[in-house]
Formats: structure tokens, sequence, C-alpha cells
């Protein structure tokens, strides 16, 4: 039995019912052991969690990969990027999107000093974008398009399976960058 079995049926189960829903039993059965056997594998049900929210938060931070040298080019990969993740892993961007609560206290400080980096990573994007506008609006921004794109995972199904709605996203982002810049 693998970790990697176990988080990927944690994800599934996860999103479908929610984190306090689902028991290690439901856990254990999902991948064919018992619920207790899970624990050879993680000390918790909460470090399961941990363990996805450290995946997503890995894959966005590494998705957005070294800033290019042309400010608009950048924005724009990181924006499809960030678009084709949540079109494409909707299940774990929707645990990283609602489960955050079920955190420990000390957990939630970590994520959140993560989620700080990668907010900072589109700061600069934007800034380079629109360096007339105040922090505040940048860092504004940033979120703005970040929850955007990342609300593709909630998408409904007629849409949120078409990896070319990127492209969609991307068109958002750049208009709302042009319109920043203004």
């Amino acid at each position: 039995m693998s970790e990697r079995l176990i988080l990927d049926a944690a994800k599934d189960l996860f999103y479908v019912r929610g984190f306090t829903a689902v028991g290690v039993n439901d856990l254990g059965a999902a991948v064919g052991i018992s619920g207790p056997a899970i624990y050879r594998h993680f000390s918790s049900k909460a470090e399961i969690l941990t363990t996805l929210f450290d995946e997503a938060m890995d894959r966005l931070l590494e998705l957005a990969g070294p800033p290019l040298d042309d400010p608009r080019e950048n924005l724009l990969a990181l924006a499809r990027t960030h678009a084709e993740f949540a079109l494409r892993d909707r299940a774990l961007v929707s645990v990283y999107m609602r489960e955050e609560r079920s955190l420990s206290d000390a957990e939630r400080t970590r994520l959140r000093r993560r989620q700080r980096a990668f907010v900072d990573r589109w700061v600069r994007a934007l800034e380079r974008c629109a360096p007339d506008r105040s922090p505040d609006e940048i860092e504004a921004s940033a979120h703005a398009l970040i929850g955007m794109l990342l609300s593709a995972a909630h998408w409904p199904a007629s849409v949120r399976g078409n990896v070319a709605y990127a492209d969609l996203l991307v068109d958002l982002v750049d208009g709302a960058a042009t319109r920043l810049a203004i």
C-alpha cells in the first residue's frame, strides 16, 4: 500500500463528502485496507489533509516558475499554468479551497505563510504590468485574479472538463491587467 494511493483516495473522498464526513475506515475501505492500517502511513487524518494542502501549494508554486522577462508574457504564463491546474485537478483545488478550516491553528499558520509566497508572485507580476497602481490595488487585484482562476474547479460539469477554457481565463486575466494598467 502506498501513501500515494491513500492521498488520492482521501482527495476524492474529501472532495465528494468533505473532510469531517470521512473517517479513517472510509479511507481504508477506499484503498482496500483496514482503517487503522492508515496509521502505518500517516499519523492522523489531519496529516493526510495537511499533505494534500502541501501538494496543492507545491504545485501552484512550481507552476509559477521563474519570472519571464516580458511583464505581460510573465503574467499570462502565470495565469495559464494556474488555470490549467484548476481545470485539471479540480478535486485537489476544491479540497484546498474548502477545507482550510479543518487544519490545526499551527498548520493554518504554516499554510498562510506559503500562500503569501504564492500571492507575492502574483503581486510582483502585476506590479510589473501596472507600475502606477498602489500596493493595495495591486494586492487586491492579485487576490481577485487568483480567486477567479481557482474558482474554475467549481464550474458546472458542462464547462469544467474543457481545458480549452484555460484560454478564456487567460484572456480575462489579460483584460484585467490591461485595465489595471490604464
